[in-house]
């Protein structure tokens, strides 16, 4: 296993990018004991600034789109409904980055990577909190470990811009990664430091501006979404165990609907047919 950690934060936060390696090296072999799935051979961690990574969503999200385009042949309105929905995800990322200090994306396609944003970690208070930066890193790496268990498709699927036109509209898998990687990063923290990490509320060196952005309903909607999944993954792990479970990275029919209000309404997916 490969480790390569990318400074492109600025000299400010060169010390990070080194805390960063020595927690991920850590980390990465619990990640893999812990989800039975495999890593990456070459783990990228990269730091950006926020304007380098706001660009680069702007150009990953206009080439998406292009090459939908071209392959899918939507009608005008489907276009524009797309159109609409990447200005909204990008006015969400605007607003919001003070909150979003990681992300596992793919920029590159086939080069995926745990991005950290230095500058939100200063807005959470997170930047020198150690037990918050292992459970981001046990997060990040999960996802990682995700994309290579599905050969990227659990990202590349329900990232598209036309899920009607894809067969997958109203599959919840957000719900399936998320609560996943929450999970995990629950079992990693537990073993590091006893009990789970939780980075639900605010810290106490949080900024106005992360506060008052996590207090927002939206936002707040979101982490009682979150805790949901979270929750409900561990119970699907517990009823079907681990590597029954690990059958939905190979087939993405496996993840739940957004209809899916129980545990059980999801574990039936599971069953022989």
């Amino acid at each position: 296993m490969n480790l390569v950690v990318r400074r492109e934060a600025g000299s400010e936060f060169g010390d990070l990018g080194h805390r960063l390696a020595a927690i991920c090296a850590e980390t990465a072999p619990l990640v893999e004991q812990v989800t039975d799935l495999s890593l990456p051979d070459q783990m990228v961690i990269r730091t950006m600034t926020v304007p380098d990574w706001q660009q680069a969503h702007r150009q990953r999200t206009a080439q998406r789109l292009f090459a939908e385009f071209e392959e899918l042949r939507p009608t005008n309105d489907e276009r524009h409904q797309a159109g609409e929905r990447r200005k909204g995800l990008l006015k969400f990322q605007r607003k919001f980055w003070p909150t979003m200090p990681a992300e596992s994306v793919e920029f590159v396609p086939g080069c995926p990577e745990l991005v950290i944003l230095p500058e939100a970690l200063r807005h959470a208070g997170w930047l020198d909190d150690n037990p918050a930066l292992y459970k981001i890193c046990a997060h990040g790496l999960t996802r990682l470990a995700q994309y290579e268990a599905s050969r990227g498709q659990v990202w590349r699927v329900p990232d598209t811009y036309f899920p009607q036109l894809r067969g997958i509209q109203g599959r919840d898998f957000g719900a399936l990664v998320e609560g996943h990687a929450y999970w995990a990063d629950q079992q990693i923290t537990s073993a590091i430091f006893g009990a789970p990490v939780s980075t639900d509320e605010p810290s106490a060196c949080a900024s106005v501006r992360y506060r008052a952005l996590h207090a927002s309903a939206l936002w707040m909607a979101g982490v009682a979404g979150q805790r949901t999944a979270t929750a409900t993954v561990a119970q699907l792990i517990h009823l079907e165990g681990l590597g029954s479970f690990n059958r939905v990275w190979k087939d993405l029919t496996l993840a739940p609907l957004v209809s899916d209000t129980t545990v059980d309404a999801w574990h039936k997916r599971f069953q022989p047919r």
